[in-house]
C-alpha cells in the first residue's frame, strides 16, 4: 500500500477504531463489575511534538462508548509511542477522562467512580504491518486515585485497528529546532521536605461517617532519573514517618471506630519535562501505610481489629528548579490514597474503612554528580 500523504490533515496523525471489553474481571477495578459487553472506541491521534527517549510524545483523544446502559468516556491523553523497524510498537498514555457514570453507589450493575472527571492511564502493542495500518491490542483504566469517597475504577481491554495519515519523522528531520543548553537533572539525588497536609478517614457503613485532621508534615525523599533531551523518567520514593490517629461514632450504643495511621510512604515513577533549569513533572505510584483499625465499645473494649501494611495510589505534580550543577528545589502537590479492611460492628453488619492524604510540600534535592 502507498505511503500515507506528507501533510496530515488538520495535524491529524491517525486514526484508531476498536472493539473492547467492558469492564473485564479479575484486574485492577475487581470491586465490582458492571455487565459484560464491548465498548466502541474511536481515536484521534495528532503529529508528534516531541521527542524522547527513542520515542515520540504526541496528542490523542478518543472515546470509548457503551451501548446497554454502562459507563461510556472521552479522554485526552498525552501519548509515548516507540516503533521498532519490524513494524512493532508500544505506547503508554496519560491523561484524563470524562465519564456518564455514577459517582455514587447506585446497584451492582454500575460502578461508583466518585469524581466526574478521571485518571486516564493505558498501553498498547501492536503492529504495524505496511507502514499505514495496524492492529493493536490496547488497555486502559479510569479512577480517581482514591481522590474522593468512592473510587471504583472501571477497565478496558480489546482490539484496535489503526490507519495512519502522515509520516511519522524524528523532530530534527522535521524542521523542527535544535535543541539548546538545559539543566541536567539525571542521576541519583535525595532531599527533605516540609509541608502541609490535610487527612480523612472513611468508614463504610449504612451512613458513611468521617473523621479529619491537618497540620504540618516532613520527611525526606530518594531517587533515579534518567535523561533524554528534554525528557525525564525517574524512580523516587519518600516517608513521612508520623503516627496519627482518627475517630469516629459508627455504630448505635456508642460504639466507635479507630484507624492509627504509622506513616505514608510511597514508591513512585516521576515523568518530566526541562525547561530551561526547570522542570515541570507529574509523579504515580505505590503509596504504604502500617495501618491498625479497631472497633471499640463505649468501655474502649476492642470488639474487632485488623492490622498491617496496606497499599494503594500515589499521585501527584510538581516544578523542581535547578540553583547549580548538583542543588535544586521543588514544590508540589502530592495525594495518597489506600482502601482498609473490613471490620464487623455490633449491629450495622461490616465497615471497611479509606485513608485520603493530600499534601503540598516544598523540599530541597542534591544531585549526586
Amino acid at each position: 500500500m502507498a505511503d500515507p500523504p506528507d501533510t496530515p490533515i488538520l495535524g491529524i496523525s491517525e486514526l484508531k477504531l476498536g472493539a473492547l471489553y467492558h469492564d473485564p474481571p479479575y484486574l485492577w477495578s475487581n470491586f465490582s463489575v458492571e455487565r459484560p459487553t464491548a465498548d466502541a472506541n474511536f481515536e484521534v491521534l495528532f503529529v508528534p511534538w516531541a521527542y524522547t527517549f527513542g520515542g515520540y510524545l504526541r496528542p490523542a483523544i478518543g472515546t470509548s462508548v457503551n451501548f446497554i446502559g454502562g459507563t461510556s468516556k472521552a479522554y485526552a491523553d498525552l501519548r509515548w509511542e516507540i516503533e521498532a523497524p519490524s513494524g512493532v510498537f508500544f505506547a503508554l498514555g496519560m491523561g484524563a477522562a470524562i465519564h456518564n457514570g455514577e459517582l455514587s453507589p447506585v446497584d451492582n450493575d454500575h460502578k461508583a467512580l466518585g469524581s466526574r472527571v478521571l485518571f486516564h492511564p493505558s498501553a498498547e502493542l501492536g503492529y504495524r504491518f505496511d507502514g499505514v495500518n495496524s492492529v493493536s491490542i490496547f488497555a486502559d483504566h479510569v479512577s480517581n486515585g482514591f481522590t474522593q469517597r468512592y473510587n471504583e475504577g472501571l477497565d478496558t481491554i480489546g482490539i484496535r485497528y489503526g490507519r495512519r495519515f502522515g509520516p511519522i519523522t524524528a523532530p530534527e528531520t522535521n524542521g523542527w529546532e535544535p535543541v539548546l543548553p538545559i539543566a541536567v537533572f539525571s542521576g541519583l539525588y535525595v532531599g527533605a521536605f516540609v509541608g502541609y497536609q490535610i487527612e480523612t478517614v472513611d468508614w463504610f457503613t449504612a451512613s458513611p461517617v468521617r473523621s479529619s485532621r491537618s497540620g504540618f508534615a516532613e520527611g525526606g525523599y530518594a531517587g533515579y532519573s534518567w535523561q533524554s533531551g528534554k525528557g525525564i523518567f525517574g524512580i523516587e520514593v519518600d516517608a513521612s514517618p508520623a503516627r496519627r490517629n482518627f475517630s469516629a461514632g459508627c455504630d448505635v450504643g456508642g460504639v466507635y471506630c479507630v484507624t492509627q495511621v504509622s506513616g505514608v510512604y510511597s514508591a513512585r515513577a516521576r515523568f518530566g519535562w526541562v525547561v530551561d533549569n526547570g522542570m515541570i513533572y507529574g509523579t504515580a505510584g505505590v503509596a504504604l501505610t502500617p495501618w491498625d483499625a479497631s472497633v471499640l465499645n463505649a468501655a474502649s473494649q476492642r470488639l474487632d481489629q485488623a492490622a498491617g501494611l496496606n497499599a494503594g495510589v500515589a499521585v501527584g505534580a510538581g516544578l523542581e528548579y535547578k540553583l547549580g550543577a548538583s542543588l535544586a528545589v521543588r514544590g508540589e502537590v502530592l495525594h495518597n490514597g489506600m482502601f482498609g479492611w473490613g471490620l464487623d460492628l455490633p449491629a450495622a453488619g461490616r465497615t471497611s474503612d479509606q485513608f485520603q492524604n493530600t499534601v503540598g510540600r516544598v523540599g530541597i534535592s542534591w544531585y549526586f554528580r
